[in-house]
């Protein structure tokens, strides 16, 4: 969201579309909440801004009337919160163009005090096109102290005029700044400052006779209008052009073409972003509130599909103001299909070519690289989006060491061995979010013709990104496929990976990535799992489904967990996204021999079913002597569940368990597991009334 009061005041949603913002009175109250934001403004205060001493019976009233108003149009009551101190607005760091205004400003300074005129330059520019009219005035009466802070910005924005023009005569470029200078010459005939670079830029475009007139004129307007003389700034001047010093000369374009390189290789913001509000409040956070002492290094981690490229180039362009010695992006590959993982000295060697580096003087050994890398980049403010990390391992060299620096990482496993990093995981976008950035993709008129059909698509995509760009991609590429279609296409479970693909981006060959790089015990793993139908599994029936000691079984699932094929749902339990579960399952065809499968299953129902005959004697406090397992030889896995108790928590997690598993047995009508484990329901659902 974004809050702009350089001029008539308005708020715009993340992708620009405008908020109404109604009477004037709540104008005025956004107004100073937005010049005091992250402050608590006592209600006495508000009320005396609002009225003044004619403040009627029912102004408190009024107040909480506006408050609630302006949190509606803002989309969160917990924009403005309400404390003991008063009301705080608050606002993640560039959402007001205020405090980004003062940020590049204050950035401009420093590069101008550094003698690095272009950034500065740059700085002055973005500073100066936020601005649209006088601060927060738009017809408003605006009380005294809100008053002062619009004047204060408004001689704000006067200094970084002069200082952009500074630039600009320090850059060589007096010739474009000639008009703009005898403007506000004739403007402001007082100030000395303009006078003098006017006199400058006059001088170097070959008008030595004009620039001494200017000196001329200033001097007879100050002695009539203050009785001075011109002070010695001017007065340098005038002695300087008068000897034609040689200071005087404009820089030659070989001395400007030396300046310092800010690179801003940053890839393009999607415009149809949606969503992760909390996620990026708690990133941007991370990257721009660590310590002087120390570099902010943040890793975004999440399964295949799930929008972390998008999301931390988003993240990444909101703070690229506060980097103004350059932004550098490097797409890793670590699991881009058919593309090898880059190779750190190959990354190093980028970097250093970004950096201004020669091709020639790159050192080809990693250790040696990094070095050069770490030089080159101390005391600079730089920001690093390094995406699609494969491991840790990849990344390490590439870290800067000045704390002047920030970095950002994606990749689908979380970096845990990374030293001092800030990690994110992002999980599947919710319904309402997925609904929308379908309607920002293909319009919201063809989402409004059918908004059932349109949700079932986001469902059917179980909340993964990648999954609802491809399904847009076929609809925008086919105007005349209806919603309805495509949801009824995706909806067959075995062709739903097919149509998820279009040009170069597949569902499946995302998937694919992180399954070759699995070893053999964990890829069967995953496969199996598959035959359960995604559904929450415990350690014990996996390891019964795959026939291996639960605490090997434990280690698999948590691997599996660790590179996004899986999601830990409890302490034992795990669960597998149902489009992950679709791949898996057509790997297992492939794969698996129907002969393993079918065992696989029946060793995950006689767990199921040792777990079923405990639940009914546990709930019916019988003991285990008096348990009947029927014919069925059970194995090395019959035994008792492990902390099998009579908690009725545990009892529903464990027939959870086992219905799912019954559930999804292929033609398992006439096997001989189902009359025991009716068995185990009936003497369970008694005791707890349970209705599963």
């Amino acid at each position: 969201m974004d809050f702009k009061i350089l001029g008539p005041i308005e708020v715009r949603t993340a992708n620009g579309q405008p908020i109404a913002l109604g009477r004037r009175k709540q104008r005025v109250l956004l107004a100073a909440l937005l010049l005091n934001a992250g402050k608590a403004v006592p209600t006495h205060r508000m009320l005396d801004w609002l009225w003044g001493e004619h403040a009627p019976a029912n102004a408190e009233s009024n107040l909480y009337t506006y408050i609630s108003a302006l949190r509606r149009a803002l989309g969160s009551p917990s924009r403005i919160e309400a404390g003991s101190n008063g009301y705080v607005l608050r606002v993640a760091p560039g959402e007001t163009d205020v405090r980004l205004f003062e940020e590049l400003v204050s950035q401009g300074r420093l590069m101008l005090s550094e003698g690095r005129n272009d950034v500065a330059l740059e700085r002055y520019t973005r500073a100066l096109g936020l601005w649209r009219a006088e601060a927060v005035l738009e017809g408003l009466s605006l009380p005294e102290p809100l008053r002062g802070e619009a004047a204060r910005l408004e001689g704000l924005r006067t200094t970084v005029v002069d200082a952009s023009l500074e630039a600009r005569l320090a850059l060589g470029r007096h010739g474009e700044v000639l008009a703009d200078l005898e403007a506000l010459t004739r403007r402001d005939p007082l100030n000395e400052r303009l006078r003098a670079q006017l006199m400058l830029a006059l001088y170097r475009s070959g008008r030595r006779a004009d620039a001494l007139a200017v000196y001329q004129r200033a001097r007879e307007t100050l002695a009539a209008e203050l009785g001075v003389d011109p002070g010695p700034d001017l007065i340098r001047m005038h002695q300087q052009i008068l000897v034609d010093d040689s200071v005087l000369a404009a820089p030659s374009p070989s001395v400007i073409a030396r300046r310092a390189f800010a690179p801003a290789e940053l890839p393009i913001d999607s415009a149809a972003f949606t969503g992760r509000a909390a996620e990026i409040s708690r990133l941007r956070t991370a990257l721009v509130s660590a310590g002087p002492d120390r570099i902010a290094v943040s890793a975004v981690a999440g399964a295949a599909g799930i929008g972390k490229s998008a999301f931390a180039v988003h993240v990444a362009h909101q703070i690229a103001g506060r980097f103004p010695d350059g932004q550098l992006y490097v797409n890793l590959h670590g699991s881009t299909p058919n593309v090898k993982p880059l190779h750190p000295a190959e990354v190093l060697a980028r970097l250093l070519r970004s950096l201004g580096g020669d091709d020639a003087a790159v050192p080809a050994e990693v250790d040696e690289a990094a070095a050069r890398f770490r030089s080159l980049t101390d005391g600079k403010r730089l920001l690093f989006l390094f995406d699609n990390a494969r491991d840790a391992a990849q990344v390490r060299p590439l870290l800067p060491a000045s704390p002047a620096c920030c970095v950002l990482i994606t990749a689908r496993r979380m970096l845990t061995s990374l030293d001092a990093v800030t990690h994110l995981r992002l999980d599947v976008m919710a319904e309402d979010e997925t609904t929308t950035l379908l309607s920002r993709l293909i319009g919201e008129e063809r989402v409004a013709t059918d908004p059932r059909a349109a949700r079932a698509i986001v469902r059917l995509c179980g909340g993964l990104p990648l999954a609802i760009r491809i399904a847009a991609a076929r609809l925008i590429a086919r105007p005349g496929l209806s919603l309805r279609v495509l949801a009824a296409r995706l909806a067959v479970e075995d062709h739903r990976l097919s149509e998820l693909q279009a040009d170069d981006r597949a569902v499946r060959a995302c998937f694919m990535v992180s399954y070759r790089s699995l070893e053999a015990e964990h890829s069967r793993m995953f496969r199996l799992l598959s035959l359960l139908g995604g559904s929450d599994i415990s350690v014990a029936v996996a390891a019964a489904l795959a026939d291996r000691s639960e605490e090997q079984t434990a280690d698999l699932l948590d691997h599996l967990a660790d590179v996004q094929l899986l999601e830990v749902r409890d302490v034992d339990r795990y669960r597998m996204h149902d489009l992950l579960c679709l791949f898996a399952r057509e790997r297992t065809r492939q794969e698996e021999t129907e002969e393993e499968q079918v065992q696989a299953v029946r060793r995950a129902l006689h767990s199921s079913l040792l777990t079923a005959c405990t639940l009914g004697d546990v709930c019916n406090r019988r003991t285990r002597r008096d348990a009947k397992f029927g014919r069925l030889a059970l194995g090395r896995f019959g035994m008792p569940p492990e902390g099998c108790t009579a908690d009725p928590r545990w009892l529903n997690a464990k027939m959870a368990d086992l219905l799912s598993t019954a559930r999804q047995v292929p033609g398992t009508a006439g096997d001989a597991t189902g009359l025991p484990i009716a068995r185990g329901v009936v003497r369970y659902r008694p005791s707890y009334g349970w209705g599963g």
